[in-house]
């Protein structure tokens, strides 16, 4: 038994160093060409998309993490934290299949939509995120940082002061902020049937 968990860690440790070398190569190419990578939803990862106008934001960095999502209990993914943003225009927007559970009725997914009638703002966001589309990104103060070490999670960061996305849209897994205010908040769910989108407003 026990050696059997030991297989199962290295096999883990492997698959882990493999993601996030590619993860790392990915964010790292991408974010230095200024447009950068998502196809939305991810097949076979899940997640939810934020997407908005524009996002302007303080204190950013980014870093690979190993994280749960729908599909996957431990998957690649990118580590955004952000000590202060403002988000104009947000919409955070989940797709949930429900053929197998309400097909029978007709209603064969659910979209869940967050909206925003003004800017909003947060503190101290934390991210995870395994896709990042943005029409054009500004960094202030860039930095990429290599470090010399035995964990590929490890091996490089972003910082920046300053950075503006514009018109992003975010495959995310997991957000959290210290203090957020969403001004006109709305929530909306939407059943897409046979015969067409029920609900909303």
């Amino acid at each position: 038994m026990g050696n059997a968990l030991q297989i199962s860690k290295k096999r883990l440790g492997i698959i882990a160093s493999a993601a996030g070398a590619g993860l790392t190569a990915l964010l790292l190419s991408l974010f230095l060409s200024g447009s950068l990578f998502a196809a939305f939803p991810i097949a076979g990862v899940g997640g939810f998309t934020i997407s908005a106008d524009e996002i302007e934001g303080a204190d950013f960095e980014l870093y690979p993490v190993l994280g749960e999502t729908e599909e996957n209990p431990v998957w690649a993914q990118a580590a955004v934290e952000l000590g202060t943003a403002a988000i104009d225009g947000l919409v955070l927007s989940k797709n949930i299949n429900t053929e197998d559970a309400l097909g029978a009725y007709g209603v064969n997914s659910v979209d869940v939509q967050v909206t925003s009638s003004g800017v909003v703002e947060g503190d101290e966001l934390s991210l995870r995120v395994s896709g990042i589309d943005s029409e054009d990104s500004q960094f202030a103060g860039l930095q990429v940082q290599e470090h010399y070490t035995d964990n590929p999670l490890n091996v490089i960061d972003l910082e920046a002061p300053e950075l503006t996305l514009d018109n992003p849209e975010l495959n995310t897994h997991f957000l959290s902020a210290q203090s957020i205010g969403i001004p006109g908040l709305q929530v909306q769910v939407i059943s897409n049937t046979d015969d067409g989108s029920i609900g909303g407003f």
